[in-house]
């Protein structure tokens, strides 16, 4: 039985040559760990390596021989579930009932879009004819331009504003975090192209 992952979404602003995994295992672990935990995202590198970020935090795969990974459907070897991972994963959806038929909850913050456009406040424009609106490249909305930043930063930005319905779509690493113009066209921090949804 596979899961749902979610995006390996990352508050750093490194490159990654890695491709994000949509389904993983129910259970994993390194054969030194003690427990067995719940992915809740997946990395696969061009050498065919496979890292698990697991829900309380740690990372389960890599380049240490020792860490093999051990993936299961169920649990059989008697080794505890962790807790953090299993209620965390359930609470997010990855299995429709919790432990003895409770209800849990838990809203990964990552995934959301977010409450202002990623454009806002910054020169991520394109000048519409009179220079004091602009059309914002992140969501393509036509908004208010002015000068920001003061005496010791400034720079001529869009306003803030609600992301539009043309806001593109999250870098599986970065989310909506670190948009650049990269040779005139909307990019991730880390390279990948952003685009509107479809």
């Amino acid at each position: 039985m596979t899961v749902t992952l979610l995006p390996p979404i990352s508050y750093g602003v490194g490159r990654y040559d890695a491709d994000p995994l949509a389904e993983g295992p129910r259970y994993v672990r390194t054969g030194g760990m003690s427990r067995w935990h719940r992915p809740r995202s997946g990395v696969q590198y061009p050498d065919a390596r496979t890292v698990y970020t697991v829900w309380c935090g740690q990372h389960v795969g890599g380049l240490c021989r020792a860490a093999t990974t051990l993936t299961a459907d169920t649990v059989t070897d008697g080794l505890p579930v962790c807790a953090t991972c299993d209620g965390r994963a359930v609470g997010a959806g990855q299995e429709p009932d919790g432990p003895a038929g409770r209800t849990l909850t838990f809203g990964p913050r990552d995934i959301t879009p977010p409450r202002h456009c990623p454009g806002s406040r910054t020169p991520l424009f394109e000048a519409m004819p009179g220079n004091t609106t602009g059309r914002c490249l992140a969501c393509q909305d036509v908004h208010p331009t002015r000068a920001m930043g003061g005496p010791y930063a400034p720079r001529h930005a869009i306003t803030q504003h609600r992301p539009g319905a043309r806001l593109f779509a999250p870098c599986p690493f970065h989310a909506w975090r670190h948009p650049r113009l990269n040779e005139g066209r909307l990019a991730c921090v880390c390279g990948r192209p952003l685009t509107a949804p479809q």
